[in-house]
């Protein structure tokens, strides 16, 4: 088998004895085969930096040794020891730096203000930053010519999504002898930080970087005075509203005193059971009753609604059947002092125009058995047979019972007929 070596330009094996490469054109050096350099490639140094034992910490020297050494090579292992050296770094400086330089800007140009910590803090977090950017790209480069890759391959990383996850699988490709290609060192070459144009490019990224941080920080903290002004505007509108809403319900309350017989047109009909009564008319009536004389308990009765319906509507079946064109609601509350059992969903009502009628058994069920101390309260609906004016009906009287349970024989005072007349007016 022939001898092959590999073309210094584009790594592809060629006739050892090649003065030009078939594939590239390029110009060969002195005729060595590929298993001459591959064994004298140590002892000129031209094998990628690999120390015996390869650790965050010589990874991390090497990294920093090699920051603007582009035509190198770096091992898979020293590179992703460096590459989590290098985001822990980060984690640090954000933590650090970061939050402190992205919160506020540490100056403004129109008008002029400049703040000496936060500027300091802002150069120091930027050159860090920078000089970790620099070291990333400049070892990724040398992972690919590890790879015998160019570092051209890092222009994918411009292709959105799938650039990246290229350039990750590029990055954990074996390392090829052919990469040798990219050894192009000379013999004694000057540390970086021995020339003045690295630190001139250090200094520009330090500069471009702290500008963008502070551009960043100065739209946070536009954003975080307008939300905080927002807040403010927004506690006080609402203060506003409540204040206005506080002295619209005071000029209703004293509308509503001053006529409490004027039409309620807030509603068109009104549900009793199961059944939406379309209605016509309406006159609502403030009711100041009120009862505490029986056992400890005490009967109110608030408010009382005249209703005249959209038409005739029809109650009951069989030989309780009836038509109806009125309905009267009177609310209720009860505040019992003792058990005791009372039935306002019992109760009977007469009208000043001499109609009787007993409550709708679609009443609210707020009655019956109550424990000593509870509260309750409910409507209770009458439906009056004809009705041709709500302001026919100026006056209600209403009756209902009510008992509780003693021993005590003597007691005349366990049962109990209410009787109530409400004037409407």
């Amino acid at each position: 088998m022939s001898e092959t070596k590999y073309c210094i330009n584009c790594g592809k094996e060629i006739p050892v004895d090649a003065t030009f490469c078939p594939f590239c054109g390029a110009t060969q050096g002195k005729a060595t085969s590929a298993k001459a350099q591959s064994t004298s490639a140590p002892e000129q140094n031209n094998e990628p930096n690999q120390p015996e034992h390869v650790n965050m910490w010589t990874a991390l020297k090497l990294g920093m040794r090699q920051t603007f050494t582009w035509s190198q090579r770096i091992t898979r292992p020293q590179y992703w020891w460096l590459y989590l050296d290098l985001v822990l770094i980060t984690l640090i400086l954000t933590i650090v730096f970061g939050f402190k330089v992205y919160s506020y800007p540490a100056f403004i140009l129109d008008p002029f203000h400049v703040n000496a910590l936060q500027t300091v803090l802002l150069l120091v977090y930027s050159a860090l930053m920078s000089w970790i950017s620099v070291m990333q790209f400049t070892a990724s480069a040398r992972r690919l010519h590890d790879s015998n890759r160019s570092a051209h391959y890092l222009w994918f990383s411009l292709i959105p999504l799938v650039g990246p996850i290229l350039i990750i699988v590029f990055l954990c490709q074996r390392s090829k002898a052919a990469g040798e290609r990219f050894d192009r060192s000379t013999s004694q070459p000057k540390h970086w930080t021995h020339k003045w144009w690295t630190w001139c490019l250090l200094v520009l990224f330090t500069l471009a970087y702290a500008a963008l941080v502070n551009v960043t920080a100065r739209e946070n903290a536009i954003d975080s005075a307008l939300t905080t002004t927002s807040k403010s505007a927004t506690t006080s509108s609402d203060d506003s509203y409540s204040d206005s809403d506080s002295e619209e319900a005071s000029d209703s309350d004293s509308e509503d005193s001053e006529s409490d017989s004027e039409s309620d047109s807030d509603s068109d009909s009104i549900t009793i059971g199961d059944d939406d009564i379309d209605i016509a008319d309406q006159q609502a009536y403030t009711a100041s009753f009120t009862d505490s004389s029986w056992a400890g308990s005490t009967f109110k009765i608030d408010k009382v609604t005249v209703y005249k319906t959209d038409g005739t509507y029809t109650s009951g079946s069989g030989s309780d059947k009836q038509d109806f064109n009125g309905i009267v609601k009177v609310h209720m509350s009860i505040h019992a002092g003792r058990d005791i059992s009372a039935y306002p969903t019992q109760a009977k009502l007469s009208t000043n125009d001499g109609q009787q009628v007993d409550a709708d058994a679609d009443s609210d069920d707020f009655d019956g058995d109550l424990n000593s101390g509870t509260d309750s309260d409910g409507n209770l609906y009458f439906i009056l047979p004809k009705l041709s004016s709500v302001k026919n009906i100026t006056s209600v009287r209403l009756k209902w019972d009510a008992s509780y349970d003693t021993d005590d024989y003597d007691d005349d005072n366990d049962f109990k007929t209410f009787d109530a007349t409400l004037n409407l007016n």
